[in-house]
């Protein structure tokens, strides 16, 4: 939301309408599609790194130039913030809900390796752009140039709904959690333009994503729809994909999102209580034809089955009541098993030569069986690697069709590991310390611990508090202020300020140095101190 004028009031409309011609235009950011349904080019420019929205920027002040006074996250997907750098000033107020933080460093928590290596997947990110033109609902991601991270924390959080008042306009910002659990909407109520940040974009939403997070809040998402058709729209801009214009347009785009997500959740609870299995009532699930046939309820980025698992998973959990379920046979003698029963390996690798084009499906699940037995040899990867491209050949999901194509150039030998984000001063300085303490936990190499109970005690000053880090045979145990019954006295204690240990525990500078400057001070045996923390994987690693 830029200054245009001296004054700020000056331009508005001229600016609107440039956002609605220039940076809107259909041919630059429409979603294209082949004959099969897949998407064939689209040209957003998801700002996860400063770079693409700088270059957004460029354009815009071509037809507005001005410093940005307000900056406004919707949510936390790095893709929606990753660039902020780019576009915050010294003046710029920079909005989001009061949740925003907490859920943006969750994606740098407990699970940053499984969710970086799922994620790379999942963004195609060595898949040629004639397989994969898009990624997601977007123009390519490039995951190396993100790892300089240009994200900035909010200055101004709320809940519920709040207002800016700005060059004459009323722009109201409203909580409305769905893709994410911080989610908002923008809502311009004197030209009725909502912009719903990614509640609704042209595809089935992507109810569950494979990259791995926490489940996504189905009710909710269903209740911010609602919130967003009452207050009739005119104009639908959303994150992804383009605008919709015209109230009626508008109010279907929204009541059928809605509506496709309430069908899915209520299908699910329906066979649940039925007692169906999730595999069957996950492969039954189809929408309704006045829905399935809705071109923006393509499930191209999210998808039905995907999301009934979920579904079932947040509310019930893994087990499906089969009672064969409790106790399987472990996979290694499972697969072994099941070779010996079809005749051997040498049998199973004749199917599979035949299978590898003919039934990729089944190829990779006779692949499946084989790695159980032993690790696949290079004429079974080689196999593997066939099988999931023929097998993404048939998918339309842009995230299914990417997690199987790089999946195939992984068997191929064909990837290269991504490397550790660089972490800007006002990410680390954002990043919640508690959030830092509990990712200690799982980077603790437990196996060199396992003989081992000691203590150490941090004592930061900025926050007039001691954190009690005790080590436990394997086991990190945390506790602020007072320590728990039983711990042993600390082999040493550190002084400091959170700032400093955050920028010692990512690797971002030596302990040495801070002891040097005197920002680090340790009470007791320094060597015991060392020996405690060396125990503990340090830096950002993305597990790749």
């Amino acid at each position: 939301l830029y200054r245009v004028g001296a004054e700020g009031g000056e331009g508005c409309a001229e600016l609107y309408e440039a956002l609605v011609n220039d940076c809107w235009d259909p041919t630059r950011y429409n979603v294209q599609m082949d004959p099969e349904g897949r998407m064939r080019a689209c040209h957003e420019i998801p700002p996860m790194d400063p770079a693409r929205p700088a270059e957004a920027r460029a354009a815009l002040h071509a037809v507005a130039p001005g410093p940005v006074a307000h900056h406004v996250y919707t949510h936390s997907h790095i893709d929606h913030g990753g660039g902020a750098v780019a576009w915050v000033g010294a003046e710029t107020e920079i909005w989001a809900t009061e949740a925003f933080t907490a859920h943006f460093f969750e994606q740098y928590g407990r699970f940053l390796p499984a969710e970086a290596t799922r994620g790379g997947r999942q963004f195609g990110r060595h898949v040629s752009e004639a397989a994969l033109a898009c990624s997601s609902i977007g123009r390519r991601v490039d995951l190396d140039a993100a790892l300089e991270n240009g994200a900035m924390m909010p200055t101004r959080t709320f809940s519920g709904r709040t207002a800016i008042e700005h060059g004459g306009v009323r722009i109201e910002l409203v909580e409305a959690h769905g893709e994410t659990h911080d989610q908002l909407y923008v809502w311009l109520p004197e030209s009725r333009v909502l912009l719903p940040g990614d509640n609704w974009y042209a595809t089935f939403p992507n109810l569950y994503t494979i990259r791995g997070t926490s489940p996504r809040p189905v009710d909710d998402w269903i209740g911010s729809l609602d919130a967003m058709r009452a207050e009739s729209p005119v104009a639908l801009v959303p994150g992804h994909t383009i605008p919709i214009v015209g109230e009626e347009a508008v109010r279907a785009a929204l009541t059928d999102s809605r509506d496709a997500i309430q069908w899915v959740r209520d299908e699910t609870v329906r066979g649940a209580n039925a007692g169906q299995p999730i595999d069957e009532l996950a492969a039954a699930l189809v929408l309704p034809a006045h829905l399935a046939d809705q071109p923006r309820l393509q499930p191209l980025y999210g998808q039905l089955d995907w999301s009934a698992r979920a579904i079932y998973g947040n509310e019930l959990g893994w087990f499906d009541g089969e009672a064969a379920d409790l106790y399987p046979l472990p996979p290694a003698e499972l697969g072994a098993r099941s070779v010996a029963a079809m005749g051997g390996e040498d049998a199973v690798r004749s199917e599979l030569s035949e299978a590898v084009l003919a039934d990729p499906r089944w190829a990779l699940h006779l692949l499946g069986l084989l790695s159980a037995v032993a690790p696949l040899d290079a004429e079974a990867m080689a196999w593997r690697a066939d099988a999931l491209d023929a097998v993404a050949a048939e998918v339309a999901n842009t995230n299914g069709r990417a997690y199987l194509l790089e999946s195939a150039l992984a068997a191929r030998g064909q990837t290269r590991p991504l490397g550790d984000p660089t972490l800007s001063s006002d990410f680390v300085s954002g990043m919640p310390i508690d959030l830092l303490m509990d990712i200690m936990a799982a980077r603790l190499r437990a196996d060199e611990a396992l003989e081992v109970h000691e203590t150490v005690h941090l004592v930061f000053t900025d926050l007039e508090r001691t954190a009690h880090l005790t080590v436990r045979r394997g086991v990190l145990e945390l506790a602020w202020d007072m320590p728990l019954p039983g711990t042993p006295e600390p082999v040493a204690v550190a002084t400091t300020t959170t700032l400093t240990w955050k920028e010692v525990a990512l690797g971002l500078r030596s302990p040495l140095g801070a002891l040097t400057s005197g920002e680090l001070a340790i009470e007791g045996d320094l060597l015991a101190f060392r020996r405690f923390f060396d125990r503990f994987d340090d830096g950002v690693d993305t597990g790749q």
